[in-house]
């Protein structure tokens, strides 16, 4: 098993790389993306230069008009190469725009749209850079606006994909990790459990010949035996308890139980054993059919049942109060509920409860609602949660089961 220093380590030794790797990458797209927006407004400027050297034009002047319109395809990348070009706009004094002077642009054959498109680029080309201004004579220039050419876009968009892939894999790494940690206390709770169901299978088997022994003793005590058919009955409890045990970490088998039948079996069982001189009563109301069958493990449910009901019994601190287990339908599902009139839990923890080694008592291991839980989940399909408390009046647990 992995100490918890080595784990540590190779958590911040990850993150460190991670966080090392995205600001190196970060900081050198930024220096691409920088190199490049000077590299193109070079090639602009040298556009800018080699029209004012061939002269103002005219739109009329087709030839001439060509020949300049074709600069920017020489100086600014390969017509051939799309993401090398940069799109240019060519605005006169009189703010006329002939159909050679808009440059690497697709545009629309209608006129109208065709105006509200050229609007649009000179507006986000203005944004991008600071137009150009080639002046020829007095009263004659020409404005150049240009963008960018989609390389360098999409050098610029490149760090938020960076951050976003470096934010997955940091994710992927944090799941992993608490994965592989929630594998460990898998581990660790099974382990633990069979221990147990190990280590009771000796000192019960003991009790049991014990038992016999009595019994043989106190035949002619008859006063004596329901004395000992209760010690009996805990003893088969510890066995049962044993057993419960020796299945965590297994896939357990699930039969047809009557549901009336497991609620009534808990019920008896801790009602017997409540304190004695107090008032704390156990109500059990079934909605259901007698002939409602769950799917379960009778063994590990019986478990599910018990706990809930020593939980409910260990939250009411005073010596009167009330249990009540409410079972029914609702939809594809039955649902049994266990109500109790105690200490009642705070909103914050009502996921907390269920956590490994959560505990509100002096004395206790926090396993039992985490036991249930995975009972509840793992092994039956079904759901259990706090439906409902308040502090000082009750909480209310709800367990949801799928219908056969």
């Amino acid at each position: 098993m992995i100490s918890f220093e080595i784990r540590f380590l190779t958590r911040v030794l990850i993150y460190g790389l991670a966080i090392l790797f995205m600001t190196g990458s970060l900081f050198y797209s930024r220096y691409l993306a920088t190199k490049l927006e000077e590299k193109e407004r070079k090639d602009i400027q040298l556009y800018a230069e080699a029209t004012k050297l061939i002269g103002p034009f005219d739109v009329k002047e087709e030839d001439l008009f060509t020949f300049i319109a074709d600069i920017p395809t020489r100086l600014m990348g390969d017509e051939d190469d799309d993401k090398l070009t940069i799109p240019v706009i060519l605005v006169g004094e009189n703010e006329e725009i002939g159909e050679a002077q808009v440059r690497n642009i697709k545009l629309s054959e209608d006129s109208v749209k065709r105006s509200a498109q050229l609007q649009k680029y000179l507006e986000e080309f203005d944004e991008a850079n600071e137009p150009i201004v080639i002046e020829f004579t007095e009263g004659r220039f020409q404005y150049i606006h240009y963008g960018e050419s989609f390389l360098l876009k999409q050098l610029r968009w490149f760090p938020f994909a960076q951050l976003l892939l470096a934010f997955v894999f940091i994710g992927v790494v944090f799941a992993g990790f608490a994965i592989a940690k929630r594998n460990e206390q898998n581990r660790v709770w099974v382990g633990l459990a069979k221990e147990t169901a190990h280590q009771l299978g000796t000192p019960v088997s003991s009790l049991m010949a014990w038992i016999e022994f009595l019994k043989l003793r106190m035949e002619t005590r008859p006063e004596e035996q329901e004395l000992i058919e209760e010690m009996e009955k805990d003893v088969k409890r510890l066995e049962d308890i044993a057993e419960r045990f020796s299945k965590i970490g297994s896939q357990p088998e699930l039969i047809e139980v009557s549901l009336k039948e497991v609620l009534d079996r808990s019920a008896n069982y801790i009602r017997k054993r409540m304190t004695s001189g107090g008032s704390i009563k156990l109500h059990v109301n079934n909605n259901l059919p007698t002939e409602s069958m769950l799917h379960v493990n009778p063994q590990l449910f019986d478990w599910v049942i018990e706990n809930l009901l020593k939980n409910a019994l260990d939250a009411i601190r005073t010596r009167e109060g009330s249990i009540t287990i409410q079972a029914g339908e609702k939809g594809r599902n039955f649902f049994i509920e266990v109500k109790d009139t105690g200490k009642g839990i705070p909103k914050s923890h009502f996921k907390k409860v269920f956590e490994p080694g959560f505990t509100t008592k002096k004395r206790g291991w926090g396993l039992g609602l985490s036991l249930t839980k995975r009972i509840i989940e793992n092994y039956h399909q079904g759901k259990i949660f706090v439906k409902s408390s308040e502090v000082g009046k009750g909480t209310t647990f709800r367990i949801l089961l799928p219908k056969l």
